[in-house]
């Protein structure tokens, strides 16, 4: 018994020492855009998709520089910087454009 709970107590503690070690990006988008994030220092590449209320939201990242776009034509690639423990705020269109399209 006491073992077991010695191994439930160090996989709770290195589950919480690893979500403390990366960082997250969030914000608004296009409904249903797609967004590419690439690690600047290292080119691992990540893409997601806005939800259809424009939110969108990726975690697990390593601190560091990272550039975010959203496809299409008329959106230009943002630099951030992700930090342990911390999310950055990064809204690819203005809030009157990332309406609720979810049906």
């Amino acid at each position: 018994m006491q073992r077991f709970v010695f191994a439930a107590l160090l996989a709770f503690s290195s589950s919480i020492m690893a979500a403390e070690s990366t960082g997250s990006i969030a914000g608004s988008a296009d409904a249903g855009a797609q967004i590419v994030i690439a690690n600047l220092a290292t080119g691992e590449i990540i893409g997601i998709m806005a939800k259809c209320d424009g939110t969108y939201r990726t975690e697990g990242l390593k601190p560091g520089r990272y550039q975010i776009v959203e496809s299409g034509p008329h959106h230009a690639p943002r630099e951030v910087g992700v930090s342990a423990g911390r999310e950055a705020q990064v809204d690819l269109a203005p809030a009157s454009k990332a309406h609720n399209q979810c049906k």
